[in-house]
C-alpha cells in the first residue's frame, strides 16, 4: 500500500476548514446569546425601575448605570440612553 502525500495534505486542510468553521459557528452563537442577554436585562431593569418609583412616590432612580425618571403613567425615561420607553405588562 502506497501513501500519497496529496491525499494527506487534502485531508489536513479539510480537517482545519471543518475546525475554523466550528470555531467560527461558536462564536456566532455565543455572541447573539450575550446580546440576547443584555437587551432583556435592560428591558426588566425599565420595568424595575418603573415599578420602584411607582409603589414608593419617586421620581427618579438609579437601577446599575442608568438613571430612570417616571414621565407617565406607563412611561420610563432612560437619561443614559435618552429616549423614553413604554411599560407593558
Amino acid at each position: 500500500m502506497i501513501k500519497s502525500k496529496g491525499f494527506l495534505m487534502l485531508e489536513s486542510m479539510l480537517a482545519l476548514f471543518i475546525t475554523f468553521l466550528g470555531v467560527s459557528t461558536m462564536a456566532l452563537i455565543v455572541s447573539d446569546g450575550r446580546t440576547n442577554e443584555q437587551a432583556i436585562e435592560r428591558k426588566t431593569d425599565r420595568i424595575y425601575a418603573w415599578h420602584v418609583m411607582r409603589k414608593n412616590d419617586l421620581r427618579e432612580v438609579r437601577v446599575h448605570d442608568h438613571v430612570y425618571r417616571l414621565t407617565g403613567a406607563r412611561e420610563v425615561y432612560d437619561t443614559k440612553e435618552k429616549q423614553t420607553y413604554q411599560i407593558n405588562k
